[in-house]
């Protein structure tokens, strides 16, 4: 019983449809041209892409100066992974390179925002994020996207994130380099002050006759022994006091040379570190593989007017027969003054009921 009275459902709704036809189809056409007509008046909007990869390290000195040469990451050719993409997908989406777009191409004035009204700021940036589209394409690249009304100009802004993600990675990682470079450079000097200090103290040692501790007294003692040999007192006594002072400074002068040299070899090192942030400093490379450049798109990506005809149409034949399914429905619901009439005439019908019995 149910699929027959589904069955018969379905058979009076495609009748009641059949029967309107010509009313839908007046309404769906209509409406599909209304709306095909309405989105002639709606500006166009443009889209331009660039298309960008991310290299594994942007370390002048790390790549140019490293004596690893069999490490792919300090390959100046070698693609980034997740991580670097991750990073420069940030900085794409950062407020300081959305503020530079947003001063050179004076898109306050584009997008035609009063100052004088509340949260302007707020409106502004929301539609700096929805023209600026930053994704990951399948094969790892970064995608960058601008959406206008003005196809040279996304086209242009497109481009010009790409330019600027060069200085604004610069700018950020010069920062770093030099501070490094201040603190490395406050690290020489103190270490050029400690050499000075242990210099002076060799100088003093010096004075008392001691030169080359371990290679000095070896010599005085081969001395002492032949004069001992000998039986000369004189040399004997000679060589004795240089043993004496020797035995007083000769430590010391060990302990300050390997002082000293080890000094030196930290000087050397910060000197190298001080090196490598000048490079960074004073130098820079592309901090991206360009793969594609954005061009002026000679396509509207939207409004898609058959798209907006048809969804139109389809929405005002689903609402029509919503509408008529409901008129239809209140014609047959018997209006307060038959239901109760019809109440009244049934009331007597079920009195005579027993008499009749």
């Amino acid at each position: 019983m149910k699929n027959s009275d589904n069955e018969y459902s379905s058979f009076n709704f495609i009748r009641f449809i059949a029967s309107h036809w010509k009313l839908l189809t007046i309404i769906t056409v209509v409406a599909g041209v209304v709306a095909f007509v309405c989105a002639s008046f709606i500006k166009p909007h443009y889209k331009s892409t660039a298309v960008v990869f991310a290299p594994r390290t942007n370390s002048i000195s790390k790549i140019l100066l490293a004596e690893e040469t069999n490490n792919e990451r300090m390959d100046i050719k070698a693609y980034a992974i997740e991580e670097e993409t991750e990073q420069m997908m940030e900085l794409l989406s950062s407020r300081e390179l959305l503020d530079k777009i947003i001063r050179k191409y004076h898109m306050r004035e584009h997008y035609e925002i009063d100052t004088a009204r509340k949260y302007w700021q707020t409106k502004l940036y929301e539609n700096m994020e929805k023209s600026l589209d930053i994704k990951r394409t399948k094969y790892g690249a970064i995608s960058i996207t601008f959406e206008d009304r003005d196809p040279q100009l996304a086209c242009a802004i497109a481009n010009d994130v790409v330019n600027m993600l060069d200085t604004l990675k610069w700018e950020t990682e010069n920062a770093r380099a030099a501070a490094a470079y201040a603190v490395m450079q406050k690290q020489l000097e103190d270490v050029n002050a400690e050499i000075d200090r242990v210099d002076d103290s060799i100088r003093v040692i010096m004075e008392h006759g001691v030169f080359d501790f371990e290679t000095q007294s070896e010599r005085v003692m081969q001395q002492w022994a032949i004069a001992v040999k000998e039986g000369n007192t004189a040399a004997q006594q000679r060589l004795q006091a240089l043993l004496d002072t020797m035995a007083i400074w000769g430590p010391r002068a060990q302990a300050l040379h390997d002082l000293q040299y080890s000094f030196r070899e930290y000087q050397s090192l910060v000197k190298q570190k001080m090196m490598d942030s000048k490079v960074d400093m004073d130098n820079h490379i592309p901090t991206k593989f360009v793969v594609q450049r954005a061009i002026v798109a000679d396509k509207k990506c939207y409004p898609k007017k058959s798209l907006i005809a048809v969804f139109a149409a389809i929405s005002a034949l689903i609402l029509t027969i919503i509408i008529l399914l409901v008129i239809e429905n209140l014609k047959g619901m018997p209006a307060k003054g038959q239901e109760k009439s019809s109440e009244a005439d049934a009331a007597p019908a079920e009195k005579d009921q027993p008499n009749a019995e």
